[in-house]
């Protein structure tokens, strides 16, 4: 199992985090490991068009690369069995999943993300700071949940107590535009549908656009 995602403080400078979701393909997978991502993203969530079985999410090859598990349904124990048969290493919660299913993961292994357009901003702030010691990444994306929507993320981001990634249907030009950024908890960037020919198909050249960086850190064995 790879190193949790534990970050004490802001972001040193550098490269930014990149996470590729929304995987179905070995040699999608393949690809951008080989290319340097940091992290690779398989949904569990059958209605999302890139919607993978924990057992065809093992198959595909992730080398070197922490592996990320997208969960909006899923009970502690559904999550866990899904960790192990899909060899994860983070589980991304989605969904109602409350603070006692994060408690119960492996420590320094949760992002939870969250909805800035349709949160009410009090609410929201209640939430980041209950979460801060159990997250240890949060995740901004646009929308109201679920994900793999491809809509840009249009409120602000909120101060936010952990280091974050930011989503939204980013393309690797969004990327190259925000990057390096003046928030130094803005870690790095969860892409999906702007790296995609079509749902759940991504497009090699994209991904060699978005990835000529060496990675920031060692990600050990996945």
């Amino acid at each position: 199992m790879s190193p949790t995602l534990a970050t004490a403080g802001p972001v040193p400078p550098g490269r930014p985090l990149i996470k590729v979701c929304g995987l179905t393909r070995p040699q999608d997978s393949t690809l951008a490991a080989i290319l340097g991502a940091d992290m690779c993203g398989f949904i569990f969530h059958p209605p999302s068009p890139r919607s993978v079985t924990a057992s065809r999410a093992r198959l595909m090859p992730t080398p070197g690369v922490r592996r990320v598990g997208v969960f909006v349904d899923q009970g502690l124990q559904e999550i866990l069995e899904f960790m192990e048969e899909a060899c994860l290493d983070v589980a991304q919660l989605h969904g109602a999943q409350g603070p006692e299913v994060a408690g119960r993961l492996p420590p320094g292994r949760v992002i939870r993300v969250f909805w800035p357009e349709s949160q009410d901003s009090g609410e929201l702030a209640r939430q980041m700071d209950e979460w801060r010691a159990l997250a240890h990444l949060y995740l901004f994306d646009a929308g109201s949940g679920g994900g793999g929507h491809g809509r840009r993320l249009a409120a602000d981001v909120p101060e936010s107590p952990v280091p974050y990634l930011l989503a939204g249907g980013l393309s690797p030009a969004q990327v190259r535009r925000r990057w390096p950024a003046d928030d130094p908890m803005l870690a790095g960037f969860d892409l999906n549908s702007g790296l995609e020919l079509s749902p759940g198909q991504k497009d090699g050249e994209a991904l060699k656009s978005l990835l000529p960086w060496p990675r920031r850190t060692p990600a050990g064995p996945a």
